[in-house]
């Protein structure tokens, strides 16, 4: 990792997403750029580890970490956006019932708070398998972690005050997270929304109006009292 030029590659994302919007705006090309940059950070992580991942313990079903609140992008919600839309709208229903449940009970809340009320993300299926894994978050991507019941201890000790060490894969930690920085700086260069929103409040509004997506992204007028009731 340590050869790695975190800043300098933060600094070619920004670039890339601040090209793709500074003539029009297009959400449909911004979005496959955001799909690009996924794929270049599995190749990178493949790289890296020599495609040696097996010390991971993270799985389908795993859901001890999705109890936290996720940041995203509104480029990003937009792409979530895109994927739930391709759902049956039996599916889509019952998505829009769990995220109207689940906002309600967590807006506004911190993270420890978060954390303590054990609220499961919205887009888990009955098996806890992601249902938006293939356009997850750059921060759900970030995370990972050697042993589970590390992972679950750290975040239950969490809760109470306990620091709790989680090993985790470094590499792909800053990674993303620089990827993250990179898009939302770009964003901003280009003269879009690049701040960032909690997921599920997000995507709920989202659905809940429609043919938004290009005003929200180029006035950045969305607030915190949009998403809120």
């Amino acid at each position: 990792m340590a050869s790695f030029d975190f800043a300098q590659f933060q600094l070619e994302i920004q670039k890339r997403f601040s090209l793709s919007a500074s003539a029009t705006v297009d959400i449909v090309q911004l979005l496959s750029e955001l799909e690009t940059v996924h794929s270049d950070a599995d190749s990178l992580l493949e790289q890296q580890t020599d495609g040696d991942r097996s010390l991971l313990a993270c799985a389908p079903g795993c859901q001890d970490c999705c109890v936290v609140n996720v940041s995203i992008t509104l480029l990003e919600g937009l792409s979530i956006l895109q994927f739930l839309r391709q759902l049956d709208s039996v599916g889509l229903t019952q998505i829009i019932a769990r995220l109207d449940t689940l906002w309600r009970d967590v807006r506004g809340l911190d993270d420890d708070e978060r954390m303590m009320s054990r609220r499961k993300c919205a887009f888990l299926d009955e098996q806890g398998y992601c249902i938006i894994y293939p356009v997850r978050p750059l921060f759900c991507r970030s995370v990972s972690s050697t042993d589970v019941e590390l992972c679950r201890g750290a975040i239950t000790g969490q809760v109470f005050g306990e620091l709790r060490p989680v090993m985790m894969h470094q590499f792909q930690l800053q990674l993303y997270k620089t990827i993250f920085l990179g898009v939302a700086d770009g964003l901003e260069q280009a003269g879009l929304d690049g701040r960032s929103f909690q997921l599920c409040g997000l995507i709920r509004y989202l659905l809940n109006h429609p043919g938004q997506e290009k005003r929200l992204l180029t006035e950045s007028s969305l607030s915190w009292n949009d998403l809120y009731p």
